[in-house]
Order: structure tokens, then sequence, then C-alpha cells
């Protein structure tokens, strides 16, 4: 046997439709009624039997005067179905995982008021699937999505990323927060970056949005604590070390805090499901997507 590259397998390799017509034809007595059990041909299960028998390099059938397992016949038949017991156990497997009734799924998330009620509508919808999620910024869950680490996030973004399929799910603006005892009914740009300002690190989607407009400004924030997550930032508001920003649509419901808008031209972002354009056919990605906006749309009515 040799391999022939062109032809994508060995030369005279044992293919499952040829084992499939040989256990057809043992088990219905006849080619022709292999034929009406698979769907084909009398001439298309003789040619794939002949096949067959010359990979194997031996008579498998005796045709005269009926059809008879030889004793090489015989091996193959019993190691034919427990090849073909073990396919089709992987071609159910791989059904129940197209049809969402097994596997899993790894969702990112930067905003979790958002992600959560779509993560809520993937799970309900089907609750076989097994969900992990992974909490970050959106630098942090674009590297993990080119990395296959994750295979959908819900983020914020300003804009659509090259690269990736974005689907927006809903628009927000930049807003501030201030201590409940701060009583402004708004806040100028120029007094935010004054500050002192509680920003979230570098990769923050809602700090790269502040910054751009201080920069579209000429401003420069002051910055007096950096912090790692959202409750962070609350707290070290409420503590009154600074005032931070957050979307509208994931202000924090704390009566220490208030939240009051930022005059002139709004600040805007919007929230995407993102993930790689060649996973868009895998179905639990697609019905996350598909799940998310109408969760989204739910919430908004």
């Amino acid at each position: 046997m040799t391999n022939d590259p062109r032809r994508g397998r060995r030369e005279g390799a044992i293919s499952l439709n040829a084992l499939r017509c040989f256990a057809a034809i043992v088990e219905g007595g006849s080619i022709s009624r292999a034929a009406e059990i698979l769907g084909l041909s009398q001439p298309t299960i003789s040619v794939t039997l002949t096949g067959l028998e010359r990979a194997c390099g031996t008579l498998l059938l005796h045709r005269r005067p009926r059809l008879a397992l030889t004793d090489a016949g015989q091996e193959l038949l019993a190691r034919s179905r427990l090849v073909l017991g073990r396919m089709d156990e992987l071609e159910e497997t791989m059904r129940q995982s197209r049809d969402l009734r097994r596997g899993s799924i790894a969702i990112g998330l930067s905003t979790p008021a958002h992600a959560m009620p779509c993560i809520a509508a993937l799970m309900a919808a089907y609750p076989e699937l097994r969900v992990r999620t992974r909490l970050g910024n959106t630098n942090g869950l674009l590297e993990a999505l080119a990395a296959c680490e994750i295979e959908v996030a819900i983020m914020t973004l300003t804009q659509p990323v090259e690269g990736m399929s974005c689907t927006l799910l809903v628009t927000q603006r930049l807003i501030a927060c201030v201590p409940a005892c701060a009583t402004r009914a708004s806040i100028s740009l120029e007094q935010l970056a004054k500050g002192p300002l509680v920003l979230r690190e570098p990769g923050s989607m809602t700090r790269a949005m502040m910054e751009a407009a201080f920069a579209q400004h000429g401003l420069s924030g002051q910055i007096a604590l950096e912090v790692g997550s959202r409750e962070a930032a609350r707290e070290a508001v409420a503590a009154g070390i600074g005032i931070s920003v957050v979307l509208d649509g994931e202000a924090w419901q704390d009566q220490r805090l208030q939240a009051v808008p930022i005059l002139g031209e709004p600040i805007m972002g919007g929230v995407y499901a993102v993930a790689l354009p060649e996973s868009l056919d895998l179905p639990a990605i697609r019905a996350f997507i598909g799940l998310s906006r109408d969760a989204v749309d739910r919430a908004a009515t």
C-alpha cells in the first residue's frame, strides 16, 4: 500500500462505508437486501464488497451456492461491529453536541450586568449545556478570544474590532459616579479631569473612553487611584477617594453613591457579543449570540 496525498488517504485503506456495506450484506443475507437497507444500488454494493476484499487481500464472502462468511470474513465482521458501534456512539455524541444537549461553552464578560441575563437565557434554553465564564477587561478578553481560551465574550467597545465578529447588543454612554454627599446634578469634562479620579486598570474600555475624551479636549485626568474591578472602584468612591466613571447601564445601585451625567457631547460605547468569525457556525456560539440579542431586547421593553 502506498500513500497518495492527492487522494487524502492510503491506497487500499478500509473505509467506514465499506464496513457498513459488508455488515449490511451479512445481516440482510444478500446483496439485494443490503442495497435496500442502505438505500444504494446493487452494483454499488457489489463493487464496494469487491473493493473491501481487495483492501483486505482475502475473500470475505463465498458467493455460491449462497452467501457465506469465510474465516477472514468472520473475523472482519466481529471487528466491523466493534468499529461501527463506536462510530455510532461518536455520531450520537456529536449529534447531541450539535443540538446543544451536551457539550460546553466558555464565555468571557467585561460587563456582568449585561452578560448575566444573556447567560441566563442560554442556560434556560439549553440546560444540559455546561457554561464556563471568565471575567476580565476588554483587552484581556480580546486576547483570550484570539488564543481560543474562550469562545465568545460580552464586552464594551467604542467600535467593532477588525478581525472579530462583533454583534451590537446595546449602546451606552459614560457617566460619572460620585459620593451621594456631593449633591451634584451633573459634572463637566473639565471638572472631571481635575479629579481626583478612581479609574480601572489599563485595558478597561471605560478608562479608554474617558482618556480618549480627555485627549480630544486637551485635558489630562488627575488619577488618584487605579483599581482592578468595578467593585473596588465603587468602594473607593464610597470611601471618598475620588470620582469614577461607569456606563449608564452599569450604574451601581448604592445609597452611598450618586450617578451624574457628564456635560457636553455624549461619550458613547456599545455592548457587543464578540467571537472569532470562523466560530459563528458552531451551534453553541450561534445560539448564545441570538439569545443575547433577544435578552437585551426584552430588557429594553
